[in-house]
């Protein structure tokens, strides 16, 4: 009489050891085409898995020879005898023999369930090969995890009662990530911005509680004049000549702007910060002073100068403070003494004559547009006397 083979539950479970190992529990019923029943009793029974559901050769089987039959039921943790080595990522089939005799026919597909044995893998290594997609079934090549939402941001979540933390190894090396419900908590921290860092509105960088100063613009002339122009007085909008030039010295490689028209002649930039949160500004500068700058009685009448302001044609009215213009930096001509090199460049004799002076200046304001200026005091024409500037650094904090 031939019987056939009816699965009529699946179960995934696990057995007990350091390494999990996977098991697949379940129930089958074994009747001949007339619903009569295996006789009931003990029989061995080998369990045989395959790809193909005829013909084929099995891809893992095993034989437990004392299983109970009741009403032709029985039920079997398969895996426990011979340790299930499929991968579980493909249509699989159950076929079962009773003491040693033909399979019986027809074999079982296997539902679901024991798929996530693919999950789980042999030695409980997630998955037990190939990358793991989320949302995706191509996950990029090189990844072990990939998260994707086609429809939004792919979002990963980690939780814990007591925190959470993300842990990297490398060899006996290991940094983490953690948060302790209040704050984030990175170790052996070492980064490298290749865009640098943008903040959002009203962000800043703080160092134990303390805003710190960033740079926002710079200016170094390399290509052109960087959006200066030049005035015939710092209170005046009547348009100077000025130039572009570089020393040619070994230790003066860069660009420097110099009026070349009228000795009172002001280099003029307005610097907008719209969209940069800030309270101070920070005017950092090379001064440069070329040909004799004078002094009288042991008193420096000439002197250079760099300044705020907050419009272009900016005004004083005497004995008051109106914060038109605000006067940020001054060095007299103290000490200089010298005559302007023969190709237009600073050059250094005995007595110390031109040269340049490294400066900075700084200002307490919110104004997002304002202007900075640098000008000279001088009482010769440019060709005897004149003044530049050079490698401009704008500071907010």
């Amino acid at each position: 009489m031939k019987y056939s083979l009816l699965i009529l539950g699946l179960m995934l479970g696990f057995g007990a050891g350091l390494q999990a190992q996977a098991n697949l529990s379940i129930q089958g019923s074994i009747q001949n085409s007339s619903g009569i029943a295996l006789a009931d009793g003990k029989y061995s029974l080998t369990f045989r898995l395959y790809e193909t559901e005829t013909g084929g050769t099995p891809v893992w089987s095993e034989t437990q020879p004392t299983l109970n039959v009741s009403g032709g039921l029985y039920s079997a943790t398969l895996g426990q005898i011979s340790p299930l080595t499929a991968s579980f990522d493909k249509p699989y089939y159950l076929g079962v023999s009773v003491n040693n005799s033909p399979e019986l026919l027809p074999r079982a597909r296997l539902s679901s369930s024991p798929y996530a044995l693919s999950l789980i893998g042999q030695t409980n290594i997630f998955p037990s090969t190939g990358a793991i997609g989320i949302g995706t079934k191509t996950p990029d090549s090189g990844a072990q995890l990939h998260v994707k939402n086609e429809n939004g941001a792919a979002r990963v979540a980690v939780g814990g009662s007591e925190g959470a933390e993300i842990v990297f190894r490398e060899g006996s090396n290991t940094a983490t990530i953690s948060y302790d419900g209040d704050k984030i908590n990175i170790s052996n921290f070492n980064i490298v911005f290749d865009e640098g860092i943008k903040l959002p509105a009203n962000k800043t960088i703080k160092y134990d509680g303390a805003a710190d100063w960033r740079l926002v613009d710079t200016d170094d002339f390399e290509t052109g004049t960087d959006g200066w122009i030049c005035h015939t007085i710092w209170n005046s909008t009547t348009t100077a000549a000025f130039e572009r030039f570089t020393p040619n010295t070994p230790f003066s490689k860069g660009y420097i702007l110099r009026p070349t028209q009228v000795s009172t002649s002001c280099l003029k930039k307005e610097i907008d910060l719209t969209g940069i949160p800030h309270s101070m500004v920070k005017v950092v500068f090379t001064y440069h002073f070329f040909d004799t700058w004078d002094y009288q009685n042991g008193v420096a009448n000439e002197f250079g100068y760099g300044a705020f302001a907050s419009q272009l044609n900016p005004y004083v009215i005497a004995g008051q403070s109106n914060g038109f213009f605000q006067l940020g930096w001054r060095r007299p001509a103290l000490g200089m003494n010298g005559v302007l090199g023969p190709s237009g460049y600073t050059t250094i004799n005995a007595s110390f004559s031109d040269y340049n002076i490294r400066g900075s200046m700084v200002a307490q304001t919110s104004l997002d547009k304002f202007w900075i200026f640098f000008g000279s005091n001088l009482a010769e024409d440019t060709v005897n006397e004149s003044f530049g500037i050079s490698n401009i650094e704008i500071w907010v904090r």
